[in-house]
């Protein structure tokens, strides 16, 4: 029963007295020819058994236990009362007929809506079967409907269940004589009459071919006193086991996968089998891989159904659906397979940040989906993940790097669950609320107008929060009003920012190093010398240490090839993996620290030449060197070529070894900057930035003391106590000294570089 409207007691009394009195003290129903006679039941019975043994019919006794609203007119009849007894009767009917039959009650007693499905689906029925009577505000309204889930071509539905629901609903409203209900030609419904877009719960969750009955309207002063006995409602299990039989009887395909579970191939050929005792109508196959129609080919010989796809596909699970229909116009039963494409996860395994949230529509939690394979390892870029929530959302997500967010936002709902799969393998959780709960929220951005991913947002006291793939970051647990916090990334200046005392921060503006002209650029780094390699205070190891921290902190991808490759050929194999992308070595030669840049192509080898000239000069430890002029242009390596620099080792008559770290320092500035102007940085229009270092407490220059930029970019003082950030594209001045117990920071100036 769906419509729960009382009927005023004193309009259905009255209705049933004229109904009776009409139609005499009896109550008027037929016993059916072939139901009549035990003998002629059990011949009937036999007949169908060929076709019912082995079955498992799963048959659904509407309502019970808390759930007894549904009363009717007299208050003679309960409907959850009925729908046992008539489930108990259609029961005894199928299992004399071989079927193994299961019922998700025998007794009155309560059985959760969702709970119905879910025991059908679990014992893999072949047929579920919900028995419900009806009610209506017109004591006069009395009809028998049979439902079926979906409307045809709607997603969910089920031909075979329309088909079932034919059979049954004919041969019940037969022996109960009563008509169909003129919303249909045949008196089948869809239940999205009564549930536009979702239909019955029953009927939309169950994964095999499946009907609700409404075998008559208790709200019926007539049909109440006929639902009351006894005889009647085996009456009508008989209708109903009689459209059972005889929709097995016209045949049901099957389907059966003939092909392996997982494909390397990302374009797979599916083969499948099907069999039935008639014949398969040629123009009713279809398939469909991820809800997408596909071609096939088809041997009615043997009845193969070779399936293919007509783009490729990602790696991962797939869903597979069938669908044919056999002479006697029967569907297949749902039919779903998944296969996999490539590398399928093992596991999906889900974490929520923050778990509880405060029940306001401004805030979120991050949900980050991670997919690996059967030995733990993350699946990489391009695994579909479908993402659904009890709120309404359902999306697709591709994983980069394994991994997928996905933001929730309860509002004031005090919880929504999720749902995260691939194919079979799914994780789920619960975002909560509680108005105990702190948090903040904000973004970071970068000055270009992208959002800044992965960076980190230092709190007091050692904690941290990061942002995600849209710049968005959460934190919780911690009153953040008026707290003082750093904001750092990659490949921009840190910031300083005073949170508000409300929950959603102003957004975070971070300035890119170098304009970002070097973000995501690879750059090959190598110490050319086993001793450099022991000792890392050595001018060529020091430099090369440098400048590898100036490309980082510049958003740079640096690849250190004397640590990542550990033989000649993985060596190669690098340098042929990032074979458009310079070659800066360090090495040694007759007392001397050899710089070398390598490039492909002599055009662009010659132009990071010829800059890393016009550059050097300007810093300090190069611009003392004759041999600067020097540099040389050679073949080396196959098409790559090289540019040297020749610096003095620490020890020579250059400089002592105090000075090794400054002169390390400067040349990793001049190459730095070097491949900055290669890559079209600017310097017009930056700044530069003089930073005054003393002693601590006294106005002795600290020289070669480290001097820090916006946490982000370092440099070296020298002599003087002079530290020199060249061309940078900040306009704040946040410096410090790295030792602040030995040193001081006495002055600090800017230009404009022209």
């Amino acid at each position: 029963m769906f419509t729960t409207r009382r009927i005023p007691r004193a309009l259905t009394l009255l209705a049933a007295a004229i109904l009776l009195s009409q139609c005499g003290s009896s109550v008027y129903y037929v016993q059916p020819p072939d139901w009549k006679e035990e003998a002629r039941r059990d011949s009937v019975i036999r007949g169908f058994s060929d076709v019912l043994q082995g079955k498992t019919i799963f048959i659904d006794p509407g309502h019970g236990g808390d759930d007894r609203k549904g009363v009717g007119p007299a208050q003679e009849v309960c409907e959850a009362d009925v729908n046992l007894r008539v489930a108990l009767a259609l029961r005894i009917s199928l299992k004399r007929a071989g079927a193994n039959v299961l019922l998700t009650r025998e007794s009155d007693q309560t059985v959760p809506l969702e709970s119905r499905v879910q025991q059908a689906n679990t014992a893999n029925a072949d047929i579920f079967v919900s028995v419900h009577h009806n009610s209506a505000d017109n004591p006069f309204t009395n009809y028998t409907a049979t439902f079926y889930h979906a409307k045809p071509g709607a997603p969910g539905y089920k031909p075979s269940s329309h088909d079932l629901a034919r059979y049954i609903q004919r041969d019940l409203a037969f022996v109960m004589g009563n008509p169909g209900s003129l919303a249909s030609f045949d008196g089948t419904l869809s239940d999205d009459l009564i549930y536009p877009g979702a239909g019955f719960a029953v009927l939309r969750e169950a994964r095999m071919t499946s009907v609700l009955v409404e075998c008559g309207f208790f709200s019926s002063a007539y049909e109440e006193q006929r639902l009351r006995i006894e005889e009647f409602n085996e009456i009508q299990a008989w209708g109903i086991f009689r459209g059972i039989a005889k929709y097995l009887q016209a045949g049901v395909p099957a389907l059966a996968y003939d092909a392996p579970t997982a494909f390397a191939e990302s374009r797979p050929k599916i083969d499948l089998r099907v069999i039935d005792r008639t014949e398969i109508k040629d123009e009713s196959i279809r398939a469909w891989v991820n809800g997408k129609e596909e071609g096939f080919i088809f041997n009615a010989k043997t009845g193969k159904i070779t399936v293919t796809t007509s783009e490729d596909l990602p790696q991962g699970y797939h869903r597979l659906a069938a669908q044919v229909r056999n002479r006697n116009e029967n569907s297949s039963a749902p039919f779903e397979r998944f296969f996999a494409v490539g590398r399928p996860p093992a596991v999906l395994r889900s974490s929520v940040d923050p778990p509880v949230l405060p029940p306001d529509s401004g805030t979120y939690s991050i949900v980050t989906i991670t997919a690996v394979d059967s030995t733990g390892v993350p699946l990489g870029d391009g695994l579909p993940v479908r993402f659904t929530t009890s709120a309404g959302m359902d999306t697709t997500l591709v994983t980069k790097q394994g991994v997928v967010r996905a933001a929730i936002a309860p509002g004031v709902r005090s919880t929504v669950s999720f749902e995260a799969s691939n194919g079979p393998v799914k994780t789920e959780g619960a975002v909560t609320t509680s108005a105990d709960a702190l948090y903040t929220r904000g973004i970071v951005m970068g000055a270009e107008g992208k959002p800044v991913i992965d960076a980190a947002i230092l709190l007091p006291g050692g904690k941290e929060a990061r942002t995600n793939d849209n710049g968005e970051y959460i934190i919780t647990g911690v009153k953040t009003g008026g707290m003082e916090v750093t904001v750092r990334a990659p490949g921009y200046f840190a910031r300083r920012e005073a949170f508000n005392e409300g929950r959603v921060q102003d957004p975070v503006i971070l300035a890119p190093v170098a304009k970002g002209t070097l973000h995501g650029k690879t750059v090959l780094l190598e110490l050319l010398s086993p001793l450099a390699l022991a000792n890392p205070s050595r001018t060529d190891a020091r430099m090369i240490a440098q400048l590898a921290d100036l490309l980082a902190a510049s958003g740079g991808h640096v690849v250190l090839l004397h640590k990542a490759a550990a033989s000649k050929k993985e060596r190669q194999e690098l340098l042929a993996l990032h074979k458009s992308a310079p070659l800066i070595q360090a090495g040694m030669q007759a007392g001397t620290a050899k710089i070398m840049l390598k490039v492909n192509g002599a055009a662009a080898s010659k132009t990071l030449g010829e800059t890393l000239v016009k550059t050097a000069p300007g810093y300090a430890s190069l611009a003392m060197l004759p041999m600067l002029q020097r540099m040389v242009l050679k073949e080396e390596e196959g098409k790559m070529k090289q540019v040297a620099v020749y610096i003095p080792m620490a020890g020579s008559k250059s400089y002592d070894d105090r000075g090794a770290q400054y002169a390390a320092s400067t040349t990793a500035w001049a190459v730095y900057a070097a491949l900055a102007a290669s890559e079209g940085y600017k310097s017009k229009g930056t700044r530069s930035v003089e930073v005054t270092v003393t002693e601590k407490g006294g106005k002795t220059p600290a020289a070669y003391a480290v001097v820090e930029l916006n946490q982000s970019l370092r440099a070296i003082s020298d002599a003087k106590g002079i530290a020199v950030f060249r061309a940078v594209s900040i306009a704040d001045d946040d410096v410090r000294v790295i030792d602040a117990e030995k040193y001081e920071i006495n002055g600090v100036k800017t230009e404009v570089v022209n």
